[in-house]
């Protein structure tokens, strides 16, 4: 049975295009994922690339695909500035705590590896409530609300039990 040149050539635009669209598409995730890595290079160094850090976590929250990664550097930053900042009452780090708490606590599917970074957050936000009412301004750690970290802690329980 011989097939038309016609429908070869068809066939063959089909085959390419169908082709050009896996590769474009592998591109597409290739550069994405060159351009979130990157974004997370800010996560650790200083309020304002922290600030867009959490924001490249935030655009590509709703992925699963980073979600372990994204999990850990987070947990990992809401530490260090619950224990660790000096920066006291900034209101600038206070809102990037806020904006890393705010995706943790929403996070509806914690996996085996996620629950470690969650174990350790609820521990440094027990920590913060201990340490509360002995706090000065030369105490380490983000001044945050009692009341919050208490409703933190409390939401913490529930996820990791």
């Amino acid at each position: 049975m011989e097939i038309d040149q016609g429908v070869a050539a068809v066939i063959g635009a089909i085959i390419g295009l169908v082709g050009g669209f896996l590769v474009a598409g592998m591109s597409y995730q290739q550069k994405a994922d060159e351009l979130f890595f990157k974004a997370l290079d800010y996560l650790g160094g200083g309020s304002q690339n922290r600030n867009l850090g959490i924001s490249a976590i935030e655009l590509y929250w709703g992925k699963r695909r980073h979600r372990n990664v994204c999990v850990s550097l987070l947990c990992g930053s809401a530490i260090y500035l619950l224990r660790q900042s000096k920066q006291d009452k900034a209101a600038h780090e206070l809102n990037n705590l806020d904006r890393i708490m705010s995706l943790l606590v929403t996070n509806e599917r914690i996996n085996e590896s996620q629950k470690l970074g969650y174990r350790n957050l609820r521990k440094a936000v027990g920590d913060a409530i201990n340490d509360a009412p002995s706090r000065t301004a030369n105490s380490r750690g983000l001044n945050v609300d009692l009341q919050i970290l208490n409703d933190w802690k409390t939401t913490l329980d529930s996820i990791v039990r």
